[in-house]
C-alpha cells in the first residue's frame, strides 16, 4: 500500500483563500479505468480510424455532466472534441489535456483480443492501452471530477482529444493549429510521453518529463536487380542485394552528440547510478572528445540511452513483388530514422548513403523529413515543470524530475511549435516489457501502474490549474482528512 498525501488550497479575490478538498484518486481511476475499457472496444485503428464513435462516447459523458464541447472536424470520418472548464482569473494561461484517438493498426501476433479490453493478472489489455487512450480515459474522468467538485480552477482547463496523430496530425492537432487556434489557444499543455522510474532496491524514484522529441524521417532504400521467372535463380536477385544491404545497418553507428536538454539529463540522473554508472556518465560529461565517445558507445548498448545519444534507424517495411511465379526486378525497405535536434537530415541522409556503398543497383530517397526548424525543447524552467517536479517531491520524497527527450514523436511537437509549454507524463516505464510497449501486440497497462499515474497526474493538474500551498511534509499534514490511499491492485 502506497499513500500519497495532498493538501490543496484556492486563493480567490487576492485575501480570501479557500481550502481545496483533497482528490479522490480512487474514484477518478475507477471513472478512468471505465473509460478506457469503453474506449478500446472501439475501433479507431490506422488507416481509417472510427474516431467520430470514440467522440460520441466522449461527448456522452460530457453531457451527463452538463459540459459543453464543440466538435472540430476538417473532413468526414475525422473527429477532433473540444470542453473547457473556466477559470477565475483571465490573466492565467489555460492548461490544455490533450491526447489522440486514433491507434496504430492491430498487426500480427496479439493473443489477446485488440478490441475487446482484457482484464487478467492485473493489467488491462488492448489496443491503445498505453497509446493513448489511457490519457483520454484520465483526462476524461479527470475533467468531470473537476467540474462536478464545483470547484473553480484559477486557469482555464481544456479537454482535447485529437484526430489521426499516428499519421502525422494532419486532421488533428496540425489542422487544429492552422485553421483552429483561436479556440483553444492554451500557454501549458500535459500530453502523453515520459514516465514513472522507480528503482525499487535504491528506492529511489525518477520523473521523467517529456519536453522534447527526436525529430522523424523516413528513408526508403531500393535494390534493384534482374527480373526471372521463380523457377530460374539468378545471383543478381533484388532482394538478396537489398538483404545484404540491410544486414549492414546494424554496424552503422553515428558519433554520439550531446544536446542541451541531453546534457541536463545525464547531469541529472548521474547521482541516481551506482559508481560504475557515475564514473560513466562522468566520462560521457568530459571535455575529452575520445572520453566522451567512449563513453556514449558503452551507454548506447542500451537500447532507451542510445536514443538519448544518437542519431537512430529502424527496419520498418519490406516490399517486393507479389508474384510467386516470378522474381521481381526491385525489393524496397523503409528505414525509419529518429534524429536528435540540431542533427542536419540531408548530411545524416549522405553518411547513410556513403555507409551502404554507391553500388549502382542501390538507390536511396527521403520518404518524409522533418519540418525544420524543429521547435525548442522545454528547458524546465517554467511555472509548469515547477509544479511537476513540486508534486512529485511530496509524493516521493526525494524523487528527481528531470525534462527529458522522448525518442518517439506525436502532438507535443506541433504545440511547443505554437510556442505552448508542453511537457508528457507517462505511467511506470521500468514495468514496462516489450509486451506491453505501445505499438506491439498484447500492448497493456498495468492497473498499478495506471493508479499511480492517474494519482500523480490529478496532484500535478491539482497544484499548477487549482492553487496549492507551499509543499508540505508528510508530518504537517492533517490525518485523515487530507490522506488519499492508493491500493495496488491484487
Amino acid at each position: 500500500m502506497r499513500k500519497a498525501l495532498f493538501l490543496f488550497f484556492l486563493c480567490a479575490y487576492g485575501t480570501f483563500c479557500q481550502a481545496v478538498p483533497a482528490p479522490d484518486t480512487q474514484e477518478i481511476y475507477e471513472q478512468a479505468k471505465k473509460h478506457l475499457i469503453q474506449l478500446i472496444r472501439i475501433d479507431t485503428s490506422q488507416p481509417e480510424p472510427n474516431e467520430t464513435a470514440a467522440v460520441r462516447y466522449i461527448y456522452k459523458e460530457l453531457n451527463k455532466h452538463h459540459i459543453d464541447w464543440d466538435f472540430l472536424s476538417p473532413r468526414k470520418g475525422s473527429a477532433n472534441l473540444l470542453a473547457r472548464i473556466k477559470g477565475s482569473d483571465p490573466q492565467e494561461k489555460p492548461l490544455l489535456l490533450i491526447s489522440h484517438l486514433d491507434t496504430q493498426p492491430a498487426g500480427e501476433g496479439w493473443t489477446y483480443p485488440p478490441f475487446k479490453a482484457t482484464l487478467e493478472d492485473g493489467r488491462i489489455y488492448g489496443l491503445g492501452s498505453t497509446d493513448a487512450k489511457n490519457y483520454t480515459a484520465m483526462h476524461l474522468a479527470l475533467f468531470t471530477y473537476i467540474k462536478d467538485s464545483g470547484l473553480t480552477p484559477k486557469r482555464d482547463i481544456l479537454f482535447l482529444v485529437t484526430s489521426g496523430e499516428e499519421a502525422g496530425s494532419t486532421t488533428g492537432l496540425k489542422w487544429l493549429g492552422e485553421t483552429q487556434w483561436d479556440k483553444i489557444n492554451a500557454g501549458y499543455a500535459l500530453n502523453e510521453g515520459g514516465g514513472i522510474i522507480q528503482d525499487e532496491p535504491q528506492g529511489t524514484t525518477l520523473i521523467f518529463a517529456e519536453a522534447g522529441t527526436k525529430m522523424y524521417m523516413d528513408v526508403k532504400i531500393t535494390a534493384s536487380g534482374e527480373a526471372a521467372h521463380s523457377s530460374v535463380p539468378v545471383p543478381n536477385n533484388a532482394v538478396y542485394r537489398l538483404s545484404q544491404a540491410l544486414a549492414r545497418l546494424p554496424q552503422f553507428n553515428p558519433s554520439a552528440r550531446l544536446t542541451p536538454a541531453t546534457l541536463e539529463f545525464f547531469r541529472r540522473i548521474a547521482p541516481l547510478q551506482d559508481e560504475d554508472g557515475q564514473t560513466t556518465i562522468r566520462l560521457l560529461l568530459s571535455d575529452n572528445p575520445k572520453d566522451q565517445q567512449m563513453a556514449a558507445d558503452i551507454m548506447a548498448k542500451d537500447p532507451f540511452l542510445r536514443t538519448q545519444l544518437k542519431d537512430t534507424i529502424n527496419p520498418v517495411n519490406l516490399s517486393s513483388g507479389t508474384d510467386t511465379g516470378a522474381a521481381a526486378a526491385e525489393a524496397s525497405a523503409v528505414i525509419n530514422v529518429r534524429l536528435l535536434p540540431g542533427t542536419n537530415p540531408d548530411a545524416f541522409f549522405e553518411e547513410l548513403r556513403a555507409f551502404l556503398g554507391h553500388e549502382d543497383y542501390l538507390s536511396l530517397e527521403i520518404l518524409e523529413r522533418p519540418q525544420l526548424p524543429f521547435p525548442v525543447p522545454m528547458d524546465g524552467t517554467d511555472r509548469l515543470f515547477d509544479a511537476i517536479a513540486q508534486t512529485a517531491a511530496q509524493m516521493w520524497p526525494g524523487a528527481v524530475t528531470v525534462a527529458g527527450m522522448s525518442p518517439a514523436s506525436g502532438d507535443g511537437e506541433y504545440l511547443r511549435r505554437l510556442g505552448v509549454i508542453t511537457y508528457g507524463l507517462g505511467p511506470a516505464m521500468n514495468s514496462q516489457g516489450p509486451a506491453s510497449s505501445p505499438h506491439t501486440p498484447d500492448e497493456y497497462i498495468s492497473e498499478n501502474d495506471y493508479k499511480e499515474q492517474i494519482a500523480f497526474f490529478t496532484a500535478v493538474v491539482y497544484n499548477f490549474a487549482l492553487g496549492q500551498s507551499e509543499p508540505l511534509t508528510i508530518e504537517q499534514l492533517p490525518l485523515p482528512a487530507a490522506e488519499t490511499t492508493i491500493q495496488k491492485a491484487n
